[in-house]
């Protein structure tokens, strides 16, 4: 894998994810398996590894995100990434954990849907950290008052019983 691109902004990363041509595509694969012209196994895992090679962490599959850990910092979640995915639809933009995150958050807010996100996954996959990463966003877009700090209060100590 290259060196991160530390030093762009979100923004920057993501318009250029967003340019999808038939060189980019063969390069760094599909964004949703479902667009895969062939459905296999091996077709999966390869654009899996395409995507992986190329940073490129999460791949939806349908309404499903697939997220393969990276085993590094790749600053691809930070306040700026949060920022580019608030109040966005999840097929606007790349697939990301902060995409998956919105949704959940907007259907608990705005249609008062109960939501559970299912994190599976074997050792060492990263599902405590998509966890936390879930749970932060929420608390960063909630917005403040005294039930809504409770709630941003209540979370953020989950999250910190679940790295435990």
């Amino acid at each position: 894998m290259s060196a991160p691109a530390f030093n762009k902004s979100a923004s920057v990363v993501i318009r250029q994810q967003m340019k999808k041509t038939k060189a980019t595509v063969e390069n760094q694969g599909v964004d949703d398996l479902v667009m895969l012209p062939k459905v296999s196994e091996k077709d999966i895992v390869e654009n899996l590894r395409k995507r992986y090679n190329n940073q490129l962490i999460y791949t939806n599959i349908g309404s499903v995100l697939i997220a393969v850990n990276p085993y590094q910092d790749l600053g691809i979640c930070t306040d700026d990434w949060i920022s580019c995915y608030k109040g966005r639809f999840r097929h606007e933009l790349p697939p990301h954990i902060f995409a998956l995150a919105e949704e959940t958050y907007r259907q608990m807010k705005g249609e008062l849907v109960n939501q559970c996100v299912i994190i599976s996954g074997e050792s060492g996959a990263g599902k405590t950290e998509s966890a936390k990463l879930i749970m932060k966003y929420i608390a960063a877009v909630s917005g403040s008052g005294a039930g809504v700090e409770y709630v941003k209060s209540v979370i953020l100590d989950v999250s910190t019983f679940v790295g435990e």
